[in-house]
């Protein structure tokens, strides 16, 4: 069966399936289960390129090389994770020629170009901005969660990490008005602008009661995870789905955007360094401004 050398110069889905399960049992020797399942997702991905081909695929350098545009071009798939999928691919031809199942790695140098790092996080339009509220509408609970954490972001800057953090009790009160007490190694104090503020009211009326002063101010509504505290890949996903249906599909613009761009909006609204730097925190200030300033965004004596 598999201990016949391929003699053919293609590669079918019905090869790959055959010979994946052989890999992933042998790699399951003496890798763990983690790395065997990123393997298998990753030749998954392989395996669906080559049936959206005709599958039936050239075994080539040249060929081969497609299959990193296509991660880049048609699913939009990062940089890192094209690593991932490219680092199981070599791998899968390496156990092939090691097997005697192929003759050559058609694999072997298959690279994807170093991806040249941008000056920062891209920074919102106004109109991005505009389409970003209309498509976060709405008045089911993952909706008006959402658009809770929408806010929080681009208009109080803060991060994806934050916001999985906050508890309930971190939402205050006080004479200045409505305050978000943020904790921890970044503490500081966000005052609440009527827009964010409402956005939270509107989506912790959905919330079961009564709500303890150490639950988490943002839970997951998901089927596996009801109720439990967000996760930082829950909150960049739902702000990615937001971005994708805003359109917004500039490629330096990510979830990260909103907290980098809620900076720069600070900055036109004229808040002051001081009040800003409280705000943010003063290494964030100091990095994003300096940020800002090199890319023509703020003015340099600010």
């Amino acid at each position: 069966m598999l201990k016949d050398r391929d003699l053919v110069k293609t590669l079918t889905t019905d090869a790959i399936l055959a010979r994946v399960d052989f890999f992933l049992s042998t790699l399951a020797q003496d890798r763990s289960q983690a790395t065997v399942n990123t393997y298998g997702k990753s030749l998954e991905i392989f395996e669906l390129w080559v049936l959206e081909q005709g599958g039936n695929v050239e075994l080539s350098q040249e060929n081969l090389e497609k299959f990193p545009v296509y991660l880049k071009t048609e699913r939009h798939v990062s940089h890192a994770t094209i690593q991932t999928y490219l680092t199981a691919v070599r791998q899968f031809f390496v156990f092939l020629v090691r097997e005697g199942l192929l003759q050559e790695n058609p694999a072997k140098n298959i690279r994807v170009k170093p991806q040249p790092r941008s000056l920062g996080r891209g920074i919102l339009t106004e109109d991005e901005i505009k389409r970003l509220f209309e498509v976060s509408e709405g008045r089911d609970p993952i909706r008006l969660r959402d658009r809770a954490i929408l806010c929080c972001m681009l208009l109080k800057g803060l991060s994806e990490t934050e916001i999985t953090k906050c508890n309930y009790e971190n939402l205050e009160r006080t004479l200045m008005g409505e305050e978000l007490n943020i904790r921890g190694e970044n503490r500081r104090i966000v005052p609440l602008d009527q827009r964010t503020y409402e956005s939270l009211r509107a989506y912790l009326a959905t919330r079961r009661q009564p709500i303890g002063p150490k639950d988490p101010l943002f839970q997951s509504l998901g089927t596996r995870e009801k109720y439990e505290r967000l996760k930082v890949r829950t909150v960049r996903s739902r702000m990615r789905r937001l971005l994708d249906l805003a359109m917004i599909t500039r490629v330096e613009v990510s979830p990260q955007s909103l907290s980098h761009t809620a900076i720069n909006l600070m900055i036109q609204q004229g808040i002051p360094k001081d009040a800003l730097k409280e705000q943010i925190g003063p290494h964030r200030f100091y990095h994003r401004v300096n940020d800002l300033k090199a890319r023509g965004l703020i003015d340099p004596s600010y």
